[in-house]
């Protein structure tokens, strides 16, 4: 019998052929595999991984995050079938962040703990300086509860930094993928240096892996992490994720799916955690979970 590893996953995508349905040939491109719940949990546990805790997170080519939701009531069915496989899971979700889409409704579900804005590789003169503080998005942040963040994705570290100043200074604030995808613009780039002074002064504002999106090497990554560290502080940091399951490419066009799976995705976030653990004496364990009681519980 192998021995049971505990893992967190803070950053998965959960859905089925009927949600790709919806999108299919609306996309200049294939779409995914489907990627449900049911597997990805039976892959782990077979493989003698326990995931205590899992948050789906809005998947962008998605309308809305109704498959979010859906994986609550998956499961729920799991757990009252076979409590002694399930039992021990807690799933979160974070949903669309778009004002008419995160309703209160939606927002008061108790496994909701926050809202993604999606952004991909928009330059940030494209972004308006009112596009996410008008009048609709004021009302937004308002209902987002104490518990609950703003989950932001965009490929330019300036990007990020573009939205994350129209936020109002309150609301908690995760970045995704280290804050930039651009490894070759290195730690030293101004617009990132930016970024986390921006972060540091705000106090509220944690930057999430698993970063294989910033540099799919992890001493490359560590680089960054260990930034991060140095500059927001080490409990602003939560590399614990998957990222699963793996859609995209790198910046040689090679794509994710072919790098990773999740066992690998596991190992990549414990090679960048060690790496950066022995860069600054920070445990492992602190780099890669620490930060999930403030933000994924």
């Amino acid at each position: 019998m192998l021995p049971l590893i505990k893992r967190i996953d803070s950053h998965v995508h959960f859905y089925t052929s009927e949600d790709l349905r919806r999108v299919a040939g609306s996309l200049p491109y294939t779409l995914p595999q489907p990627h449900p719940l049911t597997a990805y949990l039976d892959t782990l546990i077979d493989a003698g991984i326990t995931p205590t805790l899992i948050n789906n997170v809005h998947l962008s080519i998605l309308p809305d995050s109704e498959n979010v939701f859906a994986s609550f009531e998956e499961l729920k069915s799991l757990q009252t079938t076979d409590p002694l496989r399930y039992g021990c899971v807690k799933l979160v979700g974070t949903i669309k962040a778009e004002p008419a889409y995160a309703t209160q409704e939606r927002l008061s579900h108790p496994q909701v703990i926050g809202a993604r804005i999606v952004l991909h590789d928009a330059r940030p003169e494209t972004v308006a300086d009112t596009q996410f503080c008008d009048g609709q998005w004021s009302a937004f942040y308002s209902r987002l509860l104490p518990h609950q963040h703003l989950h932001i994705y965009a490929k330019e570290a300036e990007t990020n930094l573009c939205v994350l100043r129209q936020i109002p200074r309150d609301v908690r604030v995760i970045i995704d993928h280290l804050g930039t995808c651009h490894r070759k613009r290195d730690i030293t780039e101004p617009a990132y240096i930016a970024l986390l002074a921006e972060a540091r002064d705000r106090g509220n504002v944690w930057f999430k892996g698993p970063g294989y999106r910033t540099s799919v090497h992890p001493e490359e990554t560590a680089r960054f992490v260990t930034q991060i560290v140095c500059a927001v502080g080490a409990d602003k940091i939560l590399l614990e994720a998957t990222d699963a399951p793996h859609v995209g490419t790198d910046n040689q066009g090679a794509p994710y799916s072919d790098l990773f799976d999740l066992s690998k995705a596991f190992n990549f976030v414990d090679a960048v955690a060690n790496n950066v653990s022995k860069e600054t004496l920070i445990p492992v364990g602190q780099l890669l979970r620490g930060a999930s009681g403030q933000l994924v519980s």
